[in-house]
């Protein structure tokens, strides 16, 4: 993607951005994103897919912070009014999630920021797709689930122990809900469950994580949209943390 040489300063208003995110000035980065968006469909030809894509991309050369601004133009390019569009506003908190790992892989200290000024905006795209009227209850709630996994994942990067535990079950509690018995189908309720799990072993609730780590090996072994492969190795994990929270019980 190239922006137009007859859209001046959009360069500079990316960069503006980056430097909002970073000393906390938020209000400021949502009036640039907005200002983008215009820009973006008065001036540009382009979908919401190809939107996501570049943001992958640049996201892929360590462009980060950029990355993330273009992952919240393309959610709301995507729109809610349809399946499709939520599994596109989906797939942008996935990429911001992917943002936030490799930015702290640079450098730690980005956390007080990543907590206050970027986890906030996969909470956004979750109230996107939970606005949603136009999809069944089933298929709303399901791309919902998945960006608060995205979330409470995002959570645990930072620290936030409280945040992630809410979070976790929170979306545990959709799966129930909405799915009931059939929220085995669905790997996001198995690593849901095992993430709480090792929620409750680093907050010194062995117990409780066992508990977590026994749903989560159960449904694990019944979801329906997972290759053996990866069932295999997200079974082993539930079982290693399994045994790390029984001997915390010793």
């Amino acid at each position: 993607m190239k922006f137009d040489p007859a859209v001046i300063g959009s360069k500079d208003l990316v960069n503006h951005y980056r430097c909002c995110m970073l000393v906390g000035e938020t209000k400021e980065a949502i009036r640039i994103k907005e200002q983008l968006e215009v820009l973006f469909k008065e001036k540009f030809q382009t979908t919401p897919n190809e939107i996501k894509t570049f943001a992958d991309t640049i996201r892929g050369e360590g462009r980060d912070m950029e990355a993330i601004l273009f992952y919240q133009i393309a959610a709301e390019f995507y729109g809610n009014q349809s399946k499709a569009g939520l599994v596109g506003i989906m797939s942008c908190a996935k990429g911001i999630q992917k943002s936030i790992e490799a930015m702290l892989s640079r450098d730690k200290e980005l956390k007080p920021i990543i907590r206050t000024q970027v986890i906030p905006l996969m909470r956004d795209m979750r109230e996107m797709i939970r606005r949603s009227d136009d999809v069944s209850e089933e298929d709303r709630c399901l791309q919902e689930v998945e960006c608060l996994h995205r979330i409470e994942y995002s959570e645990y990067l930072v620290g936030d122990q409280n945040g992630r535990e809410n979070t976790g079950t929170e979306a545990i509690a959709i799966m129930e809900r909405v799915f009931k018995k059939r929220a085995g189908k669905y790997k996001v309720y198995g690593h849901c469950l095992n993430n709480l799990g090792h929620t409750y072993t680093n907050t010194s609730r062995p117990n409780d994580a066992c508990q977590y780590y026994l749903k989560a090996i159960a449904a694990l072994g019944k979801a329906e949209d997972i290759n053996d492969d990866k069932r295999d190795r997200r079974i082993a994990r539930s079982k290693r943390g399994l045994e790390r929270a029984k001997n915390k019980m010793k």
